[in-house]
């Protein structure tokens, strides 16, 4: 009875091993999936970028351009992560498995929030940022706002308010792994910005990025 019930648990851990393997193989594919889609959406807002910066609002929303039928404000470029990300106007369920997406704001107010699913290819790195750590958010005039990493806390998956409070002037997060809390990076600006009539850093950026090389 006893070498019977060692079977047993014997092919319950196998069972538990093969479980947690398929989960693991699901998001490694997941994750890939997300990135490739975030790839094809990027090429789209870049190629709507214009040649030269514009000129940009002191205030108010940014503007959107359409790819694939989903709006786009622009980008985000974490160096230290070798991330450049398209930014979605706005969040679903469904946006968010294509790319980060706009929780609120507007980065000409300095308080744009955005958010992303844990993949690796969107923000599933965030909690290796370290304080000093540049930023940059790029809109669709292909002008660039520079920031740095000022703070990170760990908040609940529901503290909508505490996620809005202070005065921030970019902000990033996503869940941890589960689901149960947010990791959230929050930044000052620099106070730098890209001139109007000169080339778009991010253009630039995109060519030297692994996520548009994967286009070509």
């Amino acid at each position: 009875m006893k070498k019977f019930s060692g079977y047993i648990y014997i092919a319950i851990g196998i069972a538990m091993i093969v479980v947690a393997a398929v989960l693991i193989k699901n998001n490694f594919d997941e994750s890939a999936s997300a990135g490739e889609a975030s790839d094809t959406v990027l090429q789209g807002v870049i190629d709507q970028m214009p040649d030269t910066v514009l000129p940009a609002k002191d205030s108010g929303p940014m503007p959107i351009v359409d790819v694939d039928g989903r709006s786009f404000v622009g980008t985000v470029q974490i160096p230290s992560l070798g991330l450049i990300l398209p930014i979605q106007d706005e969040w679903s369920s469904d946006n968010a498995k294509i790319s980060i997406c706009r929780y609120k704001g507007s980065v000409y107010d300095n308080d744009l929030i955005v958010c992303g699913h844990n993949y690796v290819e969107h923000f599933g790195n965030l909690p290796k940022l370290e304080t000093g750590s540049e930023v940059i958010v790029t809109d669709m005039n292909g002008k660039s706002f520079f920031f740095e990493v000022t703070n990170m806390e760990t908040l609940g998956a529901y503290d909508v308010a505490e996620m809005e409070a202070g005065e921030w002037d970019f902000t990033m997060f996503t869940c941890t792994i589960g689901g149960s809390n947010r990791v959230t990076v929050r930044c000052e600006s620099t106070g730098k910005v890209t001139d109007t009539g000169t080339e778009p850093d991010v253009l630039k950026a995109a060519e030297e990025s692994k996520h548009i090389r994967k286009q070509k």
